[in-house]
């Protein structure tokens, strides 16, 4: 993994504005892994040192998509299954007036 973990020790007045964009930006992402965290109970990092840290940030950004892109694929399948129930209601409603007899008599 080619991955850089940027660890802030010093007061915003000593930083450098490239270092004040880089930790506004990761300020951003943080409250999402957190409450993903947090909801999914890993909260404690067995791993070991900046790996350890990239790693299960990894795996947490991965479950988050993996989820996500099941719940297209379940909205997916129930948008397929309402269209197809809608062309079976229309096929028996055609069939059913195309079979009426009004004379009284039967076929």
């Amino acid at each position: 993994m080619d991955v850089q973990v940027h660890l802030s020790n010093k007061s915003r007045k000593n930083m450098t504005r490239w270092e004040r964009m880089w930790m506004n930006r990761r300020s951003a992402i943080e409250p999402v892994i957190s409450h993903l965290e947090y909801d999914h109970n890993m909260i404690r990092n067995f791993l070991k040192g900046k790996k350890g840290i990239v790693s299960m940030r990894f795996y947490l950004l991965l479950g988050l998509i993996s989820l996500s892109s099941f719940e297209l694929f379940l909205l997916f399948r129930k948008s397929y299954l309402f269209i197809v129930f809608l062309f079976n209601l229309s096929l028996v409603s055609f069939y059913f007036v195309k079979n009426l007899n009004f004379s009284g008599t039967t076929k």
